[in-house]
């Protein structure tokens, strides 16, 4: 609803509260959950998707795909045309729920390697080296696995190793030994080049999320107001220091307004829309869309990252692949029976069961491609499994050099930002991607997954040149559904975010999510976001 609307319209209901966490992604839902342990803290929750604290397919890890699919959860953005991937424009779901993106995603549960956050502090951002956020990964976690210095055992999100692992994924984890990767064993251990097992935010066979664990279990807390179902419009303001925000809520206009802090946790998307849906971005674009500047902050929006993949796609004999499986009624009664029973089986698996991290070009200090196992095939997640036997494995930069920006596409807040993620833009993201195919080829030719694979379907046998590999590229490639960076913390001038997690140039305002990534781990980024929200409720718990 545009500004002016409400302005026409009847006054807005005023509620108050200590703090105001807007947005209950991974991070915020984290934040309000630890804040309202202090009950002299009054904190309320913003959410502009349902509470759907019992829906089976959030619950069930394999629903993940079911969710994509429907898109019942979404935000539904897409890039702009993507000028290096022929023009296509990209999906980009997001959640639009209570979790966020947690509650929706594939759950793999990597944080990537530890020189990733070390290159944070390196490039600004300091006090977040990886010994500084090794506590906070700690604190939010249970690790089911072998005990470490590196992991978390009391945490409230559960981790731990896939627990069905299919004849494939046992091949591709035995292939990566063949080749003479290492059997790794913890992923989020001090070091994690190798092949294994994937590690999932799984308990019991369900969907661990910060939703369901952090905040669930604190809805009865008298000082915490869990509001969802209410877009955020902007914020408001009293000189320079933000006060709350304008809210539309399930009855009309709602004004929230923060004693103490506003925390921003809208996701990488979100929060920069807001921002400069707020006045706080480039003056020059805020001018162009008719907004007026409150702060020139020119970072906003700006170094956007995400994780590119090309999917290797195979026919393979029946092995117990879940295109088998979903072909008829009586293969999916006993997956479905199988799950009911003892929580394992097709039906306890998110994204991927298996995985590898490699260097794949000459001089590498360290992996620079991951490799995901997926007991399926599929064209696209909205036409479901392929209907022949068949897996993949998905080849993915672990750090893109290209960047992208989210800006505004008008003053409306209804109308979705402008996302052009500016995909192999970068010289050297073209040759590691077409590396990266020609690596997985070699690891598809190794025993024994050599043995299962029939015919190499994506991107096919023809394929052969480097000029043809990154041809097919820019034709399937695509996204591993990991936006960041684009309210980054660091020391320079254009950098919106302070070490922090301050708006620089605006008092009581953090920005508290995946939009504060100076960098993009090597990996899957839902552990970082959950730290990000940890280390978020120490601040303002210590101030």
């Amino acid at each position: 609803m545009p500004e002016g609307s409400l302005a026409r319209g009847a006054a807005a209901a005023v509620h108050v509260a200590d703090v105001l966490v807007l947005g209950a992604g991974s991070a915020g839902c984290v934040i309000a959950a630890r804040l309202s342990e202090d009950p002299a803290t009054q904190v309320a929750l913003i959410e502009a998707g349902p509470a759907a604290w019992r829906d089976p397919w959030i619950r069930i890890p394999a629903g993940f795909a079911r969710l994509y699919a429907s898109g019942k959860y979404d935000w539904r953005f897409h890039t702009e045309a993507e000028p290096g991937l022929e023009g296509r424009s990209i999906h980009w779901p997001r959640g639009k729920v209570v979790g966020g993106s947690g509650a929706v995603n594939g759950l793999v549960f990597l944080r990537g390697s530890p020189r990733d956050y070390d290159r944070w502090a390196q490039s600004g951002a300091r006090g977040w080296g990886y010994d500084d956020v090794l506590p906070f990964f700690r604190r939010m976690e249970r690790w089911a696995g072998e005990p470490s210095p590196e992991r978390g055992t009391e945490g409230p999100i559960h981790a731990s190793e896939a627990r069905h692992t299919s004849p494939g994924a046992e091949a591709f984890v035995a292939a990566a030994l063949a080749m003479g990767h290492k059997r790794v064993r913890d992923f989020n251990g001090a070091w994690h080049e190798g092949a294994g097992p994937m590690q999932m935010n799984v308990k019991g066979g369900f969907r661990s999320h910060s939703g369901d664990m952090f905040l669930r279990p604190a809805r009865g807390r008298p000082n915490l107001r869990i509001m969802p179902e209410r877009t955020i419009l902007r914020l408001l303001f009293e000189g320079t220091r933000c006060t709350g925000a304008l809210v539309q809520g399930p009855a009309g206009p709602e004004r929230w307004e923060a004693r103490r802090q506003v925390v921003l946790s809208a996701g990488a998307i979100g929060t920069p829309h807001l921002l400069m849906l707020s006045g706080i971005g480039d003056g020059a674009h805020l001018q162009s869309m008719g907004i007026e500047t409150r702060l020139h902050a020119p970072g906003v929006g700006q170094n956007l990252q995400d994780h590119f993949l090309q999917r290797m796609r195979y026919r393979v004999k029946p092995c117990g692949t879940v295109n088998e499986l979903v072909r008829g009624p009586m293969g999916k009664l006993r997956m479905a029976a199988r799950y009911a029973f003892d929580r394992r089986g097709p039906m306890s698996i998110g994204a991927a069961e298996a995985n590898l991290f490699a260097r794949v070009l000459p001089g590498a200090e360290e992996p620079d491609m991951q490799y995901l196992f997926v007991n399926f095939t599929v064209t696209t997640y909205d036409q479901g499994p392929d209907p022949w036997p068949g897996f993949m494995f998905s080849a993915c930069q672990c750090r893109p050099d290209s960047r992208g920006t989210i800006t505004l596409r008008s003053p409306d807040p209804a109308d979705k930002p402008v996302i052009r993620a500016n995909y192999l833009e970068a010289a050297s993201d073209r040759r590691l991607m077409v590396e990266g195919v020609k690596y997985a080829r070699r690891l598809a030719a190794e025993a024994p997954l050599a043995a299962l694979i029939e015919e190499e379907l994506t991107p096919g046998p023809r394929v052969q040149s480097d000029e043809e590999i990154l041809a097919k590229i820019r034709q399937d490639g695509g996204t591993v559904y990991h936006p960041c960076g684009t309210a980054r913390m660091g020391e320079d001038s254009i950098a919106p975010v302070d070490r922090r997690l301050r708006l620089k140039g605006v008092e009581g305002l953090m920005v508290a999510d995946a939009s504060v990534m100076p960098l993009i781990p090597s990996s899957n980024i839902q552990p970082a976001a959950l730290m990000i929200g940890e280390r978020a409720a120490a601040l303002l718990t210590a101030r």
